[in-house]
Parts: structure tokens; sequence; C-alpha cells
């Protein structure tokens, strides 16, 4: 590695090392990246949009970047060309014997170029040909697609590149897209078991203005839960440039966060964007500027930690909605299985598509766990959520922008506080005195649940209502917030009270990061539950004195957009 923490890659398309004709004008464009980031590996493209490369032509360019001593590992991308000019992505459709005998062919030469490739995130196919129709019969899409990719996995390219090179790692890359992997044959529970190691998509946009609805905080999210489903075999984090000169902290939020999640490698796509493109040409520099200050600190972090939320393997709703949440400054820790040990647990609507989910809530409640559910979770599972408390979700909707909050358990309520815009939520219907409302929204003579709970056993049952558009959470109050992140980090030993947007990103060993995406300074409280703590900047060398109150420790910091602020709890 280059770098003393993490290492850093570059995927190389076919298309660019097709084009290198002359090595010596390659390097001088080259050195735009050689002057700025330390590459330790390149992902070199055999295969993409029906180009292949020649064998000569690959040897010349490993033979290339292996003088600069990187690295040389193969890619392959199984995308069709696209004759029909119709838009949107073509991959291989999986029912065809052509494509089948070329994609033999494209794996037989890579795995004779390389001791390990790696499959780019087109690995799926939207294919409804009659054939694939034929084939489907009466199962689902996503059961036919997920059971066909996997038998292409393991009959068709494992098989074929280990009869090739017997020695051969071969790496499957996941997109950024989770929610929806079933639906397309990325199968989460079980290509990780047949593949030597597995990628992610850490790739965020504007997430108002592109076509996939992505919040920042997914970069770190996602990483964390691929490195729960293949634990020590995520061998890192992929993201781009695309979409994001609108400002240049968008790319470079990409990295941060990535390398927040304790990330392996960071790999740039791509070669030609950032050596070709003078729309790119200045992301170079800020990036390679970014593992540079990264690794000056990342070893002073510990392991990532966060309230443990559960993502069974196949689910789906509340489509990415715990990138929103982390975004209202509340750490999550994903896992693909049920963490039953766990003494807080927020489950949204995905934790719903466990058909056991309810015998699993009642041993953890029967532990004494406090269980945090949204509207969606109990819209999902319906009467049965009626086992815990009689709390439904209707059809009715409340149109809000005034406030109010318990601090006494749901005895009474105070405050009325207002927020500029009017949002839209779901009415949840509860029974008065056997549910409690922490927090609520005014209507007209009346109030809507934001905040419930109840207990059951010798836990605690919460129901947090999401708005229709999830992004609006962000137009909670801070006091509702800060109601709902004292449950949520019940048991954290650092929390944030404030406004959103200011992601924390928590360590087991007393570091935490934050980090903002507004665009203004912006004051928070941060809360710890140490007596006599003090607060130490690693960056900058700085220490922040705070002051006592009945749980802890208060500091009062005003976070600049675009700035980490990397600290550790310190006692005095």
């Amino acid at each position: 590695m280059k770098y003393q923490n993490f290492n850093v890659s570059i995927y190389c398309p076919v298309g660019n090392i097709n084009s290198i004709t002359d090595f010596e004008a390659f390097d001088q464009k080259f050195q735009l990246i050689e002057k700025n980031i330390k590459v330790g590996k390149v992902y070199l493209e055999t295969f993409r949009s029906g180009t292949t490369i020649s064998k000569e032509q690959m040897k010349k360019v490993k033979a290339y970047f292996e003088s600069k001593n990187i690295i040389t590992s193969g890619g392959i991308t199984t995308e069709d060309s696209n004759p029909s000019k119709e838009g949107g992505f073509h991959p291989f459709c999986y029912t065809s014997s052509k494509t089948i005998e070329k994609l033999k062919e494209i794996v037989t030469l890579t795995a004779e170029l390389f001791d390990e490739f790696i499959i780019d995130d087109f690995y799926f196919t939207n294919c409804r040909c009659d054939q694939c129709i034929k084939e489907k019969g009466d199962r689902s899409w996503a059961d036919f697609r997920i059971s066909l990719i996997q038998e292409i996995s393991e009959k068709v390219i494992i098989k074929t590149a280990k009869e090739v090179n017997p020695s051969i790692k071969i790496i499957i890359k996941y997109p950024n897209w989770y929610e929806h992997y079933q639906e397309t044959g990325y199968n989460l529970e079980e290509q990780p078991k047949v593949f030597d190691y597995i990628y992610t998509g850490t790739e965020t946009r504007n997430p108002t203005y592109a076509q996939q609805h992505l919040p920042k905080y997914l970069s770190y999210f996602l990483m964390r839960y691929l490195e729960n489903v293949a634990p020590s075999r995520n061998l890192g984090g992929w993201f781009d440039p695309y979409e994001c000169t609108y400002n240049l902290t968008s790319y470079i939020d990409q990295g941060y966060l990535t390398l927040f999640s304790k990330a392996k490698e960071a790999m740039l796509f791509s070669l030609g964007s950032l050596i070709y493109d003078k729309t790119f040409s200045n992301f170079p520099p800020i990036i390679g500027q970014v593992f540079e200050d990264l690794d000056q600190y990342i070893s002073e972090l510990g392991n990532p930690i966060g309230v443990p939320t559960y993502l069974p393997y196949h689910s789906y709703g509340e489509d990415y909605l715990h990138n929103y949440i982390g975004m209202c400054g509340i750490p999550l820790e994903p896992f693909p299985h049920y963490p039953e040990s766990a003494d807080t647990i927020f489950l949204a609507e995905n934790a719903a598509c466990d058909e056991n989910i309810v015998n699993k809530m009642k041993q953890s409640l029967k532990n004494g766990a406090d269980l945090i559910v949204t509207s969606g979770f109990i819209k999902k599972l319906g009467e049965a959520f009626h086992e815990f408390i009689h709390v439904s979700y209707t059809d009715q909707k409340a149109n809000v922008n005034q406030y109010l909050y318990s601090t006494n358990g749901g005895i009474t309520m105070k405050s009325c506080l207002e927020a500029a815009k009017k949002i839209i939520i779901p009415q949840i219907r509860f029974f008065t005195n056997d549910v409690w409302e922490l927090a609520g929204a005014y209507g007209e003579d009346n109030n809507f649940p934001i905040l419930l709970k109840s207990s059951y056993s010798k836990g605690r049952i919460y129901v947090l209502t999401i708005p229709d558009d999830m992004g609006d959470l962000y137009h909670y109050p801070a006091e509702i917030l800060n109601t709902i992140r004292s449950i949520l980090c019940k048991n954290m030993k650092v929390f944030i009270e404030g406004n959103c947007k200011i992601p924390i990103f928590a360590y087991d060993n007393d570091t935490f990061i934050l980090r903002s995406f507004l665009p203004y300074g912006e004051a928070i409280r941060i809360k710890i539950k140490s007596e006599n703590a003090s607060l130490y900047n690693i960056m900058i060398g700085r220490t922040y004195d705070g002051y006592p109150d009945a749980e802890g420790t208060n500091f009062d910091l005003t976070i600049s957009p675009g700035v980490n602020y990397i600290l550790k709890i310190r006692e005095n």
C-alpha cells in the first residue's frame, strides 16, 4: 500500500486502455494522477459494452503499470452493446446460449491474464425477452433472477475461471442501490459465499437532482452493511465524479465517508474520466489531499459502532430510509441478521420482510431491549404488530408544521414549535394510556403522534412516524429530533442535539467524527455520558472543555460545512 492505513486503486475501462498506443504520451497524462494520488493498484478491464481487449495490448498495459510498482488486477463489465440507442443500461441476457458462450470467452481471457479480477456492478439482469419470460414461469421476477444469476455465477464465471487459473480470486462488486438488489438478480445472501471477495459501490449523487435517491450517508452506511455481510472479505468502496461538478465537496464526501467506514481500499472510477475529461481535471488534486489527510488520523479511530439496525436479505421498504436517519445525526450499524444481543434495535419497514420478526422482537423485549420501529414497519406488519401494542397505520394524512413534545414520559405535552415548511405525515392511531405520546404534531384541535412509547415484558417499544417524503425528517424541529435521538442513542456514549444534516460517525475507542452537509455553520450540542469529560480535536490538536448536567458533560460547538471534526473523549 502506498498509504499507511488504506490502499487507493483506479478502475481502467477497456476503452481507455485500448486507446493507449503511445505509452510515453500516456505517461504524461498519467502524471496528473501520480503527482496527486499514491496509486497502489489498478483494475484493468478486459470487456465492456461489446468491446474486448486483445491479449497483446493488455500485456503492454500491465507491464506499464507494474514498472511503476502498481499492482494489476483484472476487471469485467457484463454490459452488452446498445444498438437500439434507447438509453438505460443493457446488461447481458443470461438465458441466451450465445451470451453464455461469450461470457466464458471473456472470463477465460481474463483468468489467463490475471490472478484476480473484479466483476463491475453491471452484473445484473433487467431482461424481459420472450426466453426470460418463458423460463421465469410462475415465479416472481426477483426469484427467477436471483436463481438465474446465482447459477451463472457458480457454473459459468467461477467454474470457467478456476479451470483456467486454479489460483484465481474473483471479486463481485455490489452497486449502491441495495434496496433493489433482488429485483435484478443480486443475491446478497448466497453470492458472497461463492465469490472470494466482495466490493461496495459507495457512489452518492445530489439526492434531489439525480435519478438515484441516495443521501450522502449511504457512502458510509452501505460499506458497514456489506462489511457485516462478508466480514473481512469486503475489499473496499468504489466511487466516481459524475454529477458532482455542482460542488467539489460532493465528490470528496464520497471519499471521506467511504474511509470513515474503515474500508481497506478506495477505488476511483475511472481512469479516462480523471485524466482525459477536462470536466474533472481538478478532481485528482482534491481527492489526493483527502487521502493524505485521512492517512494522518484514521489509525486513531477504533472500530465503527452505531445503533444496530436489521436489513434482512432480499428485503425492501421505505427506500434508503436508514440514510436519512443517519443524516439526522443518528449513527447506525446495519446487519443482515437480526442483532439478537443488542440493547437497542432500530427496525424500518425492511425488517418486516422477515417472517419470524415477531418472535425475534418478543425475545429481545423479554431480554429488556428497546425496539424502535417505523410507521412503515407497522404498516407492513399490520395486525401482527398488535401483539406488542395496539398502534395502527391509517390511510389518513396530516399536513403539519407545528410540534409538541413531552418531558415527563407522555403525561403532559408542551411547547408549540413551528417549522418553516409544512410536511405530510401519516396519522398513526393509538390507545390513550396504554401507549404514550412523547412527541407529536399539531392539527386543528388535534395532534398526531411522531414518537410513541409503551412497554412489553422487560423492554420498551417505540413507534417513529416517518413523513411521506422521507427527506422531510430534516424539517422536524431540533427539540423533536433531540427526543428521537435520546431514545435511539440511549446506549451510545455520545450523541448530538440540534438540527439535521450533521451525521456522527462513532467508534469503539471513544472517538467520533462530525461532518456537516449544511451550506452554513450550525451550532450543535454534543452530549457525553461521562462526568468531567473533555473533547480533543485530533486534527488540530485542540481541547474543548464542556459543562456538566445530570446526564454527563455537554459541549456547544459550531460546525462548519465540509470540515471534519475528529474528536476523542478524554476523562479528566
